[in-house]
């Protein structure tokens, strides 16, 4: 995982080009003013999901996990609380399409997140959003599906 500011995105360019076209994406407009719902960027490589939601206690969310993509998220209005997990992932409930698989895992870390900073899950990593953070209400959220590039820097990473 990956926590920083929305001003350093540009710092994480090179890492892939699907990536590179979400960090583009992003810097060139104001996400703030995106639609709900989903914008397929690139051919599909990148979808971005707009969405509100009520942020709800931890102990009554799954982690999602997605082995085919990295998943970058931001706050567009208000806050939230995230967790992720190095542990054993429990699938409770398979991948469908493009939504990642759910289920139960360790908790290893937690953090906020809030207007002007992301959060980068990695493939495989399990991840739950969408936790209430004392105070805070409603969240205006954009999650970005980044696929994995065939023979790309993740690919590289491992040889």
């Amino acid at each position: 995982m990956i926590f920083d500011t929305l001003n350093n995105l540009p710092n994480y360019l090179g890492i892939s080009p699907n990536l590179d076209t979400a960090i583009e994406f992003i810097m060139a407009r104001d996400i703030a003013a995106l639609p709900e719902g989903t914008t397929r960027l690139d051919g599909g490589a990148v979808t971005a999901e707009v969405r509100t939601l009520t942020p709800q206690s931890g102990d009554k969310l799954d982690f999602a996990c997605s082995d085919g993509c990295l998943t970058l998220l931001t706050d567009l209005a208000g806050s939230e609380m995230f967790e992720v997990s190095l542990g054993d992932f429990a699938v409770k409930k398979p991948a469908a399409g493009d939504a990642p698989a759910f289920g139960s895992a360790p908790t290893s870390a937690a953090g906020m997140l809030c207007e002007g900073r992301f959060a980068l899950f990695l493939a495989g990593e399990p991840y739950k959003t969408g936790i209430k953070a004392q105070g805070c209400g409603k969240v205006r959220q954009a999650t970005f599906r980044i696929a994995l590039d065939e023979g790309g820097a993740e690919q590289d990473a491992g040889d």
